[in-house]
C-alpha cells in the first residue's frame, strides 16, 4: 500500500490523543475499548467521514492537503507534527509555516457554505480575496465573484472604487475600509513572505488616499456595522448587514450577509 507511513503516523497520533485534550467532553463512566480518540470522534472534530479516515489509516486513500490540515487541527498537533504529517502525505509544509497566505477551501469552509442555504455567504482568504460563495451569494452576482485576479479582492475593489452595484453610506464605507486595513495589517505580520500580499499592499499604498492614511495611522478596529444595499433583481434594492467569522484551520474568512 503506497501510503503506509502516513497511515501508521495517523493511527499513532490518533491513539496518543486523549478525548479531553482534543476538547471532547467526557461521556458516561465506562471503559474505552481503544486508546486515544475513536475514529468517529476524530471524524466529527475534523469534518471528515469516518470511512474516509478508516481508508487513510489502512493506506488505501491518499489525503488532500486540506484534509491533512483538518486532521492536524482536530488532533491539536504542534507545528512540527503538522509539518511531519504533511511530509508523509507528500505535501509541502503548511502555508503559514512558509510565510504564505493559505488559499485553499478547507472541508470546514465548504461545509459551512453548503449548510448556509438561506443567506448569501462567501469565503475569503486572509487578504480579502474571494475563494468561493454559496448559491444565494452567486444569485446576487457579486462582481468580485465573477472577476479574475486582483479584482476578486474585496479590499482592492473598495479602495479603488471598482464598478459595482453595491451601495454603502459614507459611514459604512469608512467602517469597512478600517476593517480591511486592520485585516491586511494582521495578514502582513502573519505571512511576511507572501508576494501577492506584499504587492497588494504596495499598490494600494502607492495610490494614496484613504488606504495610505489608514495604513500610516494608528491601528484601529471599527466599531460600526457594515451595511450595504444591492439590487434585488426586481428593480428595487435589498439591505444586508455583513458579519465576518474566522475559520480555522486555513485562516479563512466566512462573510455572511443577513437582512437587518
Amino acid at each position: 500500500m503506497p501510503w503506509d507511513s502516513f497511515a501508521t503516523a495517523l493511527r499513532g497520533m490518533r491513539e496518543r490523543v486523549s478525548p479531553e485534550s482534543a476538547g471532547i467532553a467526557p461521556s458516561l463512566p465506562r471503559p474505552r475499548r481503544v486508546p486515544g480518540l475513536r475514529r468517529d470522534e476524530l471524524a466529527g472534530r475534523a469534518g471528515i467521514s469516518e470511512e474516509h479516515i478508516r481508508r487513510m489509516e489502512q493506506g488505501r486513500r491518499r489525503p488532500s492537503p486540506t484534509v491533512v490540515d483538518a486532521l492536524a487541527a482536530a488532533l491539536r498537533l504542534s507545528a512540527d507534527e503538522h509539518h511531519h504529517l504533511r511530509t508523509l502525505a507528500g505535501f509541502a509544509p503548511p502555508a503559514g509555516r512558509a510565510g504564505l497566505v493559505p488559499r485553499e477551501i478547507t472541508p470546514a469552509a465548504r461545509r459551512m457554505l453548503d449548510r448556509l442555504t438561506e443567506v448569501p455567504a462567501c469565503v475569503c482568504d486572509a487578504t480579502w480575496s474571494v475563494l468561493a460563495g454559496n448559491e444565494r451569494w452567486d444569485a446576487y452576482a457579486c462582481p468580485a465573484g465573477a472577476a479574475q485576479g486582483r479584482d476578486r479582492n474585496m479590499a482592492w475593489r473598495v479602495f479603488t472604487e471598482a464598478s459595482s452595484d453595491v451601495f454603502r453610506t459614507p459611514e459604512h464605507v469608512a467602517a469597512v475600509r478600517t476593517s480591511m486595513v486592520a485585516g491586511l495589517r494582521t495578514a502582513a505580520q502573519r505571512y511576511p513572505a507572501d508576494p501577492e500580499l506584499r504587492s497588494l499592499i504596495s499598490d494600494l499604498y502607492a495610490r494614496g488616499g484613504a488606504f495610505t492614511r489608514l495604513w500610516d495611522g494608528p491601528p484601529d478596529q471599527p466599531d460600526g456595522l457594515d451595511r450595504l444595499d444591492v439590487p434585488d433583481g426586481h428593480g428595487g434594492r435589498t439591505s444586508f448587514d455583513k458579519d465576518v467569522l474566522t475559520l480555522a484551520p486555513g485562516d479563512l474568512r466566512l462573510v455572511v450577509f443577513t437582512r437587518p
